[in-house]
């Protein structure tokens, strides 16, 4: 038993030693440095005296080896000791027969498996070529740098940079310090970026402009990439698009050049400086050559009113340039809420034309606006220069100002149609077309003397300091005064009258305030209008 354990013990180990044996040559093998071999030349010279030791100097058509790389030149010193050689007159280095580099003269040291050439350099792969004064070129590496200025050709491009590396074996340029590509399109202003030779497309690795050569189109980019060949780009980190008229910034921004389509992710600003419109989302869509825009998803508009902003909301805003119009439409959709200091509201659709200033709203729309409450099937606002000059209210018109709402009085106005008359910012007449009805409380020195409920088919009410001062009936006038306290409140109430205050946006973050009012009905979803939308913007190409 002993013997046999012996045995093995001797054969495991002779087993380990052949092992070792056959490995170690491999390790030399690996560990030598290949040297640089002269394969050709027409004259060599080996004075010690006048070159140096181990120094050969070889003359007219000479070419080297080293591994898988073969360098020609005019004339050159070949430094054994050193392996390196020193290289003058059209240099041509190849690679793999795939890649080629030329310059005047060369530095090759082949224990670095680094050539430096200069002056007049090329390095070309392909279809793609890098010239520039100065090249470092690692041959395992496979990698080119260059620190004195640089310029790629590919395809229809032109890439410029102080300095750069240039991987052919993976096709990738980076690109560094006053970084330029130029395309017949438009050109890239850049300090960092890359570039892939096959695909053409460029990665943003920092601030980075490109601007058509029209120059009226412009994007603005930190993070992302742009496609040369396709004309699409994904910009990411508040990237910025900027046209002749508008502005558009998002987190991510999906924009094709060609088709002049933008897709918007996250933070969506769309500003159009003509009409002071800024539309906001979360998502949003936008076409550059139709100057169309969508936006969803906590979407709002603003605009600018004289130094007073505007500020609405809606589950969808779409924005569609009419050129048959001569005129921009904004179109809000579904749960309408609006703010401004001296005008408020809510409806369930809106449109918004930006060449005239009218506003129309929809489905049981509420204005509120010098201390009156206005509500109409439809309420259309008329202004002029950026003043409001007229309201009409058409069908189920009513208007409610509050009067004492301790006591629950307020004047009423109500008929079929009406139109408010705007001067000096002030409501200064109403007239009422069918059905006319009004309930309102004169006043001695501020003091309540009656109830005067009145009726006729047409009239016409005209106010002082925001209230109801005489009113003027002309068609069959019926009407009675009773004293302020002796009436039911069913007496001082119209049919039909409701008061909202409640519902009313009271500043610029109420908008986003989730509540329905009683008189809001069933729409159509936001996603039936979503998907409507965004294929309507799509097929605007």
């Amino acid at each position: 038993m002993l013997r046999i354990c012996s045995f093995c013990r001797l054969r495991s180990g002779l087993r380990a030693w052949a092992i070792l044996l056959v490995m170690m040559p491999l390790v030399l093998f690996a560990q030598r440095r290949t040297r640089v071999e002269l394969e050709k030349a027409d004259v060599l010279k080996a004075d010690e005296s006048k070159y140096g030791k181990g120094v050969q100097a070889v003359f007219g058509n000479v070419r080297f080896k080293h591994v898988n790389t073969i360098m020609y030149c005019d004339s050159a010193y070949l430094y054994r000791d050193s392996n390196m050689v020193v290289a003058y007159s059209n240099i041509h280095v190849i690679q793999n027969d795939s890649i080629h580099l030329y310059g005047d003269n060369m530095d090759y040291l082949g224990n670095q498996n680094l050539a430096r050439v200069r002056n007049n350099v090329r390095m070309v792969k392909g279809d793609v070529t890098l010239t520039t004064q100065n090249l470092d070129y690692d041959r395992l590496g496979q990698v080119g740098y260059y620190f004195d200025g640089g310029t790629v050709m590919s395809g229809d491009n032109k890439l410029e940079s102080h300095w750069g590396y240039y991987y052919p074996n993976t096709d990738m340029v980076h690109f560094k310090e006053t970084v330029r590509v130029y395309n017949p399109q438009y050109t890239i202003y850049s300090d960092t970026l890359k570039y892939h030779t096959v695909t053409e497309v460029v990665s943003i690795l920092g601030p980075t402009d490109i601007i058509s050569s029209d120059s009226i189109n412009k994007i603005y980019s930190e993070d992302g990439y742009y496609d040369t060949k396709t004309d699409f780009s994904q910009l990411r980190r508040r990237s910025v698009i900027t046209g002749k008229e508008q502005v558009l910034t998002g987190d991510t921004i999906n924009y094709n050049r060609r088709s002049g389509l933008g897709e918007v992710y996250g933070n969506m600003e769309l500003t159009d400086s003509v009409n002071n419109v800024i539309i906001k989302g979360n998502y949003g869509l936008y076409n550059e050559l139709t100057k169309s825009a969508l936006s969803t998803r906590k979407a709002c508009l603003l605009q600018v009113y004289n130094n007073d902003t505007l500020y609405l909301h809606a589950d969808t805003l779409r924005m569609d340039t009419i050129p048959e119009l001569g005129t921009k439409l904004v179109r809000a959709y579904y749960k309408v809420k609006f703010f401004r200091p001296d005008l408020q509201g809510r409806c369930d659709s809106m449109v918004f034309n930006l060449k005239d200033s009218t506003n129309t709203f929809y489905h049981d729309p509420v204005i509120w606006a010098q201390g009156s409450q206005l509500t109409a099937e439809t309420i259309t606002m008329f202004s002029h220069n950026e003043v409001l000059e007229r309201v009409e209210l058409e069908n189920s018109a009513f208007v409610v100002q509050p009067e004492d709402t301790t006591f629950l009085m307020f004047n009423q106005i109500k008929g079929k149609n009406m139109i408010g008359y705007i001067r000096n910012n002030e409501l200064y007449k109403i007239d009422v077309d069918g059905n006319g009805q009004t309930i309102y409380h004169p006043k001695d020195k501020e003091l309540i003397i009656g109830v005067n409920r009145a009726e006729s088919s047409n009239m016409t009410l005209m106010f002082k300091e925001r209230r109801i001062d005489r009113i003027i009936m002309r068609v069959t006038p019926t009407g009675n005064m009773n004293p302020p306290l002796f009436l039911p409140v069913e007496d001082v109430k119209l049919e039909g009258f409701l008061w909202l205050e409640k519902y009313r946006p009271k500043n610029k973050e109420d908008i986003f305030r989730t509540d329905v009012m009683p008189v809001m009905e069933a729409r159509p979803t936001y996603d039936d209008f979503q998907e409507e939308g965004v294929e309507s913007i799509k097929g605007q190409k």
